[in-house]
């Protein structure tokens, strides 16, 4: 299936990484426990064919934790096995990013995650930057992202071109009639201020007296 997929351009997900193993308390810090052993021979195997043999280049990783470590953000997983052992080159998404405490953007990035599947904006969605490792981290995740993306049909040939929605043009419109609009009035008001300043300079004769130039006034 995921050779099917990759062969017309559509990156497979491969679900959910890993040690998914039962939906209730899936999301309230459900650990999974085993050994490695195990986790190799069973658990792993079918991620790993995917991978190596199906090239799928998208992961998404699971709810649970793996012993004690939350499994979006498990660096031996994600890194040392997915990416070193297995040279897994896409993105890997986490399961529902819904804003469980355990599920922290910076923690994900520096551990292997690379994007958050959510439909709002989450307060716990902010990756600290202040340091070379965090900056690191996201230019990691922005590469594997961008990866994906341009692997997949959208890219076949070359550059996509990019459709507009109707509302967009219209916006566009307003908005230009708006500003054009902005500068006419700002061009009236020009013209109107050097009027007036125009009119009211007074000329005065060379030899004219004080009592003319009052005379002068009196009429303005």
């Amino acid at each position: 299936m995921s050779k099917g997929a990759q062969a017309k351009g559509v990156y497979a997900f491969l679900k959910h990484f890993a040690l998914n193993d039962q939906e209730t308390n899936r999301t309230h810090m459900l650990a999974t426990w085993t050994n490695e052993q195990a986790m190799r021979e069973i658990y792993l195997r079918s991620f790993e064919i995917g991978v190596k043999d199906g090239g799928a280049h998208v992961i998404m990783s699971a709810f649970n934790y793996i012993g004690p470590e939350y499994a979006g953000a498990n660096s031996a997983l994600l890194k040392n096995v997915l990416r070193d052992e297995w040279g897994f080159r896409g993105m890997v998404l986490t399961d529902y990013f819904a804003g469980m405490g355990y599920q922290n953007a910076d923690q994900i990035t520096r551990n292997g995650g690379d994007i958050m599947l959510a439909t709002i904006d989450m307060p716990i969605a902010t990756v600290n930057v202040q340091d070379a490792a965090g900056v690191t981290a996201l230019r990691g995740a922005s590469h594997n992202i961008l990866y994906t993306v341009a692997n997949s049909w959208m890219y076949e040939n070359g550059q996509p071109e990019v459709t507009r929605n109707t509302w967009e043009y219209i916006t566009w419109v307003v908005a230009g009639i708006l500003i054009l609009s902005l500068l006419g009035l700002e061009v009236v008001a020009i013209r109107r201020y050097r009027t007036r300043k125009a009119e009211a300079v007074i000329t005065v004769e060379p030899n004219a007296s004080i009592d003319e130039v009052g005379a002068e006034k009196a009429d303005e």
